[in-house]
């Protein structure tokens, strides 16, 4: 018998750091993606810091550095059981909070402080502050609002950091991956190019393509690999 999964969902966590250098987290602010990304782009840079007299081993003294992290995440309230369905900004207004600023003194002393963001998915920990979003509506409804959005996230903190945590509920994938046993159910092979939104329109499915994704255990319906195999019929049972 297969055991069932839960799928690990990357998660936004504000965060805010002291004065001595600790983190404190604050679990009642904090946001799950509704797609995991197909991947995560990791930075790291030096500031190299040379005059025109710095020769040999002098290359080698740098500044502080700092590593930077990338991550492209989709957001859809289209079909007939998502939340938030009026408009996506509704769910994408959680992640822009992080860009907001508070001001502090006056003055010449004023400055602008932004929350603290920790990107956390299963052992992959980054923790800096939301340098920029860009955030791109694909879908519109018929009366004008927006349904989906692709949201482009860069997080950036000095120093070059390689965080991992603890993950005490990880357990290893069964053979043959996601889905039912093989030879149990019908299962289409995903064409090269295609995404989960369109085997589901051409399948001639009424079912909400999401449920296919969360049944499937696909992390990124926009991004399946080329022979994917596909339980489209799991729409029987949602």
């Amino acid at each position: 018998m297969t055991t069932a999964r839960s799928l690990e969902k990357a998660k936004l966590i504000e965060i805010n750091w002291q004065d001595d250098g600790t983190v404190d987290v604050n679990t009642s602010s904090q946001t799950e993606v509704q797609f995991n990304p197909a991947s995560l782009r990791v930075s790291f840079s030096n500031q190299v810091q040379t005059d025109d007299q710095s020769t040999g081993s002098a290359m080698q003294y740098v500044g502080k550095g700092s590593s930077g992290l990338a991550v492209d995440l989709i957001f859809d309230v289209s079909g007939p059981d998502a939340t938030n369905s009026q408009d996506v900004r509704k769910m994408t207004e959680k992640v822009a909070d992080f860009m907001k600023t508070t001001k502090e003194g006056e003055g010449e002393e004023t400055r602008y402080k932004v929350k603290g963001l920790r990107f956390l998915w299963g052992t992959f920990r980054f923790d800096g502050i939301l340098e920029s979003m860009n955030e791109t509506l694909e879908l519109w409804s018929e009366d004008g609002r927006p349904l989906r959005a692709a949201v482009s996230i860069s997080l950036k903190q000095p120093g070059i950091q390689f965080e991992f945590e603890d993950n005490p509920n990880a357990t290893p994938p069964p053979a043959g991956g996601p889905g039912a046993p093989a030879g149990t159910t019908p299962q289409t092979p995903a064409p090269q190019g295609a995404n989960l939104q369109s085997m589901v329109a051409q399948a001639g499915l009424k079912a909400d393509w999401k449920a296919v994704a969360a049944l499937n255990g696909i992390e990124n319906p926009r991004h399946l690999p080329t022979g994917t195999l596909i339980n489209l019929q799991v729409s029987a049972k949602v």
